[in-house]
């Protein structure tokens, strides 16, 4: 009967404990290493390590953007339960990060006479302003800059011989 009531009292202990650990491991966050965090020994070839480990989460993710800008209202309205126009302003945000496309480049996952047509697609995609994709206040039947959205993702996924536009939406997880 004691050793009952030992377990009973000390089972919630090693839940907390246990549960208090499973927290710390979710919101651990893995960022690349600062330009301050650099040593003489810290050289760029590891900072392009980092995120060369990661080149296919990025290809992926670049991917996935270009096929929901490729969407008119119609296409959109049938996803619009797993998907808004914030996530795709948040997936858009991996073309304003250097490293992330440089890494694209330097594996060959996107072919480097593709440059100018990536930062093109940047520049048309940063005519909506932030808050448009936050509040989703883009109309995707008669904004203009959407419609050029389209025709510019359409384009790259031509050029980079991505044949299926299609999502898998069971698959999609929002960053």
């Amino acid at each position: 009967m004691m050793i009952f009531l030992y377990l009973l009292i000390l089972f919630p202990i090693f839940l907390k404990k246990y549960l208090d650990y499973q927290d710390s491991q979710r919101n651990t966050m893995h960022h690349p290493p600062l330009e301050s965090d650099y040593s003489p020994e810290y050289s760029n070839h590891d900072r392009n390590l980092y995120y060369d480990q990661k080149s296919q989460d990025y290809f992926d993710r670049v991917i996935r953007c270009l096929i929901f800008c490729t969407y008119d209202d119609k296409k959109f309205n049938t996803v619009a339960d797993c998907l808004s126009l914030t996530d795709i302003g948040d997936d858009l945000r991996i073309f304003s990060s250097n490293e992330e496309i440089e890494t694209l480049f330097r594996n060959k996952f996107i072919n480097e006479s593709l440059r100018l047509k990536i930062s093109d697609f940047k520049n048309v995609t940063d005519e909506v302003s932030e808050e448009e994709w936050v509040f989703e206040l883009l109309n995707l039947k008669h904004d203009e800059r959407w419609k050029k959205i389209n025709i510019a993702a359409e384009d790259l996924l031509t050029e980079m011989n991505i044949k299926e536009r299609d999502f898998d939406f069971a698959l999609y997880i929002p960053r």
